[in-house]
């Protein structure tokens, strides 16, 4: 199964209800049609370029009450692509300057492949929850207890270090996760004060230094039997050669579309 084509598992009944009635407007089946919609993946995606989507959930404040963080970084993400598409540049900041990159066609690109926008959302849904994990292990005869989280680069890569090889797959994945959420909705913040919750025990990172971590980990993640399994392979591999250019949409929807509301949505 195409990552596209694994919406519907990730969209609730809510979310649905939401595309609905929301964009349906001369009938007032809703529950019919959302029926319709369950087995109907192609015709949802179709549904999420609406305009009427875009404007309702930029209106409600509150909108993670009423549809989950995928649905809403699907709509966004769509609405970036058709922005991107009337643009020749996109901007790099580059310490307190804003500099024209003319690579909004290779942006626009990227995110014409269904797979990628999924794997976007989904990327970014994820980091509106994150959890942490506790290790406890042995060292030198004594016991030892560990707090992770997955937000934190540092973390992840030293719970990868205590797993064997064959076993790394989610975290090489959420390394260059979280290599390309920070440089794509926090860019500004490259080689200042990022929050500290994203900077972890290894000091600010530049943005060359999390482009090279996560080229890397998209390209090991991609090499693993599960990312063929879940369809991630080509993805992943993509994000690996084209990691500076997949930020760039990020870029344009956190400074155009969430910005005030990047504290608030992520964890």
């Amino acid at each position: 199964m195409s990552v596209a084509m694994a919406y519907l598992q990730d969209l609730t009944d809510d979310d649905i209800y939401f595309i609905v009635r929301t964009i349906v407007d001369k009938r007032q089946d809703y529950d019919h049609i959302c029926e319709l919609l369950k087995d109907k993946p192609d015709l949802v995606e179709i549904m999420l370029e609406d305009e009427k989507l875009f404007w309702r959930v930029q209106d409600e404040e509150d909108i993670f009450l009423e549809i989950s963080p995928f649905l809403l970084f699907s709509i966004l993400i769509q609405q970036t692509k058709k922005h991107l598409e009337k643009k020749s540049c996109t901007m790099e900041i580059i310490g307190r300057e804003r500099i024209p990159v003319f690579d909004a066609e290779d942006a626009v690109v990227l995110l014409q492949n269904k797979d990628v926008r999924a794997y976007l959302a989904r990327m970014l849904a994820s980091f509106t929850r994150v959890d942490s994990t506790t290790v406890v292990y042995r060292a030198r005869g004594l016991t030892y207890q560990r707090h992770f989280s997955e937000l934190d680069f540092d973390d992840v890569l030293e719970l990868a270090g205590l797993v064997e090889l064959p076993y790394r797959y989610d975290f090489y994945k959420r390394l260059a996760d979280i290599s390309l959420f920070i440089t794509g909705i926090f860019p500004e913040y490259m080689g200042s004060a990022i929050p500290n919750r994203y900077i972890g025990r290894g000091g600010c990172r530049t943005t060359q230094d999390y482009e090279e971590e996560g080229r890397r980990y998209y390209d090991l993640a991609s090499t693993y039997d599960e990312a063929r399994e879940q369809g991630l392979d080509h993805v992943l591999s993509k994000f690996a050669e084209k990691f500076t250019t997949i930020r760039k949409p990020l870029n344009y929807l956190s400074e155009n579309f969430i910005y005030n509301y990047r504290g608030k949505w992520f964890a």
